[in-house]
């Protein structure tokens, strides 16, 4: 049997074994190994914990459910009594983790683990509804919470809810200092493509975006100078081409971002770098500092339409935008930006208003994405306020009408977007 699994070393303390279970969307630079599933490997792995991980990509022509099934029923037998089996449930894998959930057959004493947003977001009360099957749900970072269970610590202790029990809303605590970085680790090979993350968080609440916390509590958190340094050393020794940086605005913190290019330099990283920025938080210092460096710059503006912009709590100072766009174009960085079509109250009129704003001011490369509406978000919240009507059958559902807009102007959007 042809299987993509990951061991690591074997745990001297008892403990529980593990299966992991990754099934991604794949998007350009994402590596092989998802960043999320490989952080919570490295802290396994560090721990001595023994795991293995499955994977599956899910937007590749050839996946295949059954296959996949097979191979996390191979490692579950493989590992044995009481196992842990740990999804991350996603919108795109949400209904082939529920599928698989009523088909596998846990070993004696297994217990079936779940996070990620879809999970996280879940308001307190719906858990159990939603996945059946399951025994433990994390909300929030799964390294500590996973380890913690793995190694037989209390559910209190863990963050996490049990099936059956009162559902707190708990959410798993996770420090970034220290956290076992999954490029170190050896969990994640290194590839012409990869992606990076420098931070978690964002101190922005916009409407349709899931990077928020979920209690609000800790909005933005730095991951340690010199774990970055020993991870950009990886890129620059592996000869990367392509690095493409997670973090919601990358520019968060000026010190923060422009140590984190330094060391990129000092690194000897030759590789294009992409990040991502927002237009008005630019400063001379933070652009200063990207001389030297490969990068492109991608600026989420979603739309120029002061009144929508407002609604999905994403308001963009427009004559700073244009301000500060003219100083990333006189110092001839590259740069590109992205809109979003199918928002409330947005029309066919106002989404052709925000691209023809974008070739006046002569934007070399613009994406246009269509809405989808992600649990735990407010618009997800607003549907029935504002008529948002999905699309049925497809992976990710995304907005194809609304009170603003008919199916067939959501097609024109389409064809717009597709012609940029």
């Amino acid at each position: 049997m042809t299987t993509n699994l990951i061991h690591s070393t074997r745990n001297t303390q008892p403990s529980r074994n593990v299966v992991l279970v990754a099934i991604d969307w794949q998007k350009r630079g994402d590596g092989k190994t998802s960043l999320g599933i490989a952080s919570i490997a490295a802290t396994l792995k560090a721990a001595g914990i023994r795991y293995l991980l499955v994977e599956g990509t899910i937007s590749d022509p050839e996946f295949c459910l059954e296959d996949l099934q097979s191979r996390i029923q191979w490692a579950l037998d493989e590992m044995g009594p009481n196992t842990l089996l740990g999804f991350g449930v996603f919108v795109w894998n949400d209904e082939a983790v529920c599928d698989l959930l009523g088909k596998l057959t846990l070993p004696a004493g297994g217990r079936i683990v779940l996070g990620g947003p879809q999970v996280s977001y879940m308001p307190a009360g719906g858990l159990e509804a939603a996945y059946p099957q399951a025994h433990w749900f994390v909300r929030g970072a799964g390294e500590n919470a996973m380890l913690r269970l793995a190694q037989g610590e209390s559910l209190a202790q863990c963050g996490v809810h049990s099936a059956g029990q009162p559902d707190l809303a708990l959410q798993s605590e996770l420090p970034l200092a220290g956290l076992p970085s999954p490029f170190v680790q050896g969990v994640v090979q290194m590839a012409p493509e990869m992606r990076w993350e420098t931070q978690r968080g964002c101190t922005f609440k916009c409407g349709f975006c899931q990077h928020r916390d979920p209690d609000g509590r800790q909005p933005t958190r730095m991951f340690d100078l010199d774990r970055l340094a020993a991870e950009a050393q990886l890129f620059a020794d592996h000869g990367v081409k392509r690095i493409s940086i997670l973090d919601p605005i990358f520019h968060t913190s000026d010190e923060h971002a422009i140590a984190v290019l330094n060391l990129l330099k000092q690194s000897g990283v030759t590789a294009q770098i992409a990040l991502q920025c927002r237009f008005e938080m630019l400063t001379e210092a933070f652009l200063d500092a990207l001389d030297g460096l490969n990068v492109t710059l991608e600026f989420g503006l979603q739309t120029t339409s002061s009144s929508v912009s407002k609604l999905i709590q994403r308001h963009n100072n427009m004559p700073k935008v244009e301000e500060k766009l003219a100083l990333v174009k006189q110092r001839g960085i590259d740069f590109e930006v992205s809109l979003i079509y199918g928002l409330p109250t947005q029309t066919l009129e106002i989404f052709q208003a925000s691209v023809e704003w974008c070739k006046r001011q002569e934007v070399p490369r613009v994406m246009a994405w269509p809405l989808m509406l992600l649990r735990g978000t407010p618009l997800y919240d607003q549907k029935a306020r504002y008529g948002l009507r999905e699309s049925v059958g497809k992976a990710i559902p995304i907005v194809i009408a609304s009170n603003s807009f008919t199916e067939t102007e959501y097609k024109a959007m389409a064809d717009i977007a597709e012609a940029l």
